[in-house]
Formats: structure tokens, sequence, C-alpha cells
């Protein structure tokens, strides 16, 4: 081994963190020996999007999608898997209480609520989430009213596993199934304060677990109906159609051709809503999108 390849080696463990090298004043590359492992430098592949006109859907079901990044945040890593919101700064990306006002939606419809699909990506050199739900009626005849999630960043199974029992105790009288098992070793393109890390030669593992819920009294002891609004008088059960309800068709949206707006960098579907006071559904609509995923330098009809 060259004097100048055994350089090579302590610059590269020092990179990574090695303190037995660290540690000593003066390194005598003589003394390195040749049988010593070299360090695995991971290359980053190029992330691809998950194109959400290839997934199936059914006659009522809906995507929801949307998008998160945890970079600049505290502690990136806890970020990156903060898929709904971490308690040290409410900090997420909100995943279920998009999805289980999705789920709601569809129950207005007459129908009783599933999540059907459930598609997560990460992109570890932006250090963004990207997800996608199928929602829609439900086809084994049980009403799915919510969606929870635990999960680690670097804690493996065992952290999530202790934490899913305290989870189920707050869905009160719902029963659990489970819909994912996300489980990533993530290429580690930072370090935990959100410094780009000049050699990458680790992993952090991310892991959550996805569960649906449903609620045996809907169709037995509640009325679809009355679940959502309690005020809604219902002495027969029998009497409101539970699952076979056809949604009225939607009315096409007036769309004012002068109003457009140009999509920046950041800017998500309810941010531009809100900007317009309209609804990302009626921007949906106006532009024929199935999803709430948008991109910079897009050109969006606002609808009046």
């Amino acid at each position: 081994m060259s004097i100048q390849s055994k350089l090579v080696l302590v610059i590269i463990l020092l990179f990574c963190g090695n303190n037995s090298f660290a540690q000593r004043d003066v390194i005598n590359v003589d003394t390195i020996p040749d049988s010593l492992p070299k360090i695995k430098i991971i290359e980053v592949p190029v992330f691809t999007l998950l194109n959400s006109d290839t997934i199936q859907l059914g006659e009522h079901d809906e995507l929801v999608c949307d998008s998160y990044s945890a970079m600049g945040q505290a502690w990136v890593y806890d970020a990156l898997h903060s898929f709904n919101t971490r308690r040290m700064d409410k900090f997420g990306g909100h995943l279920n209480e998009k999805i289980n006002f999705a789920l709601s939606e569809i129950r207005k419809k007459g129908f009783n609520s599933d999540l059907k699909k459930l598609y997560i990506q990460i992109d570890p050199k932006t250090l963004t989430v990207f997800w996608t739900a199928v929602v829609g009626p439900s086809e084994d005849g049980r009403c799915y009213v919510s969606v929870d999630s635990r999960g680690s960043a670097g804690g493996g199974l065992p952290a999530v596993t202790k934490q899913c029992p305290r989870m189920h105790r707050i869905h009160e009288q719902q029963i659990p199934v489970k819909v994912l098992e996300f489980n990533e070793n993530v290429i580690q393109c930072y370090d935990w304060d959100g410094n780009r890390l000049d050699t990458i030669c680790k992993y952090i593992n991310i892991q959550q677990h996805f569960y649906k819920y449903y609620d045996p009294r809907i169709g037995n002891t509640i009325a679809l109906a009355e679940y959502d609004n309690p005020e809604v008088p219902t002495n027969n059960v029998n009497s409101i159609a539970l699952t076979t309800t056809v949604p009225p068709k939607k009315k096409a949206v007036p769309v004012s051709a002068s109003k457009k707006y140009t999509v920046k960098s950041g800017d998500t579907l309810s941010q531009i809503a809100e900007k317009f006071h309209t609804t990302p559904t009626k921007i949906k609509q106006a532009n024929g999108l199935r999803t709430d995923m948008i991109r910079a330098g897009q050109i969006l009809k606002i609808p009046g």
C-alpha cells in the first residue's frame, strides 16, 4: 500500500468519525495495516417520484397526495419521520389528519369509508417525504373512520412496536387493521443538524407502522349518517342507506380565464387556495388535477 493511498484512507476515516485515529495528535501512515477494511462510500441514486396516474382507482375512489421537507428543521431525521406531527414543535406532514379528512368526505357521500392503499417515498437529497393515499368506499362491509401511525428514526422495530398498544388505546371502540409497515434505510446525506456531509457512508433506518381503524358500531347501533352528524335523528338504522348511495355528479366550476397563478417553489395547493379565497378541490376541478401534487413553474387557473 503506497503512502498516498494510506493518506487518502486516513482522510476518509476522519470524515466518517473513526475516533481511534481522530484522537491521535500524529498519525504515522506506516503503522496502518494493509488489511484494514476500507470504508464504503455510498452513491445516492437518482430519485424517481411515483406517477400517480398509474394508480388504478375504483369508480368512487380518490387520491390524496402531499409532501413535506425536513430541511431546516431541528433534528432533521426525527423531523423526516414525523409523518403526522411531533410533540416538540408540532412539525410534520399531517398525513393522518389529511387522510382522516378524506375518509370523512367519502362518508358524506353515503359510503362506508376505507383507506385502500398508501405509498410513501423519501428523497434523501432534499429530505422530502412524498406520500399518496387511495381512499374510497369500503369493499369489506366495514367503515374505516380513522388512520394513525407510530414510528422511529434509528430506533428499529422495538422502538415502534412498544408505541402501538398505547396508540390503539386512543381509538376507543375502534378495531385496528395494519395498512403499511414502512421500513426503509435512508441514505444519510446530512448530519442530524442538517449540515451536508462531504462523505456519505451511513444509512438512517426509518420505520413507521400505519393502521386504519374501523368502528363496528356503524351499521349496527349507529347509522352512517349519524356517525359524523350526531344531531341527525335516526330512529331506524336500516332506514338509511349505508353503502349504496351514489354521490351526485360534480358540476363544472366556472373559471375566469384572466385569473391565473404561477406556482412558486414551496407552494402547496392549500396555501394557494387560501390566498385566492377558494378551495383546493375547486382549483383541482378547474385544472383537471387528480391529486394535490403541484410543481414550481406550473400555471394554474384560479376559479372565480
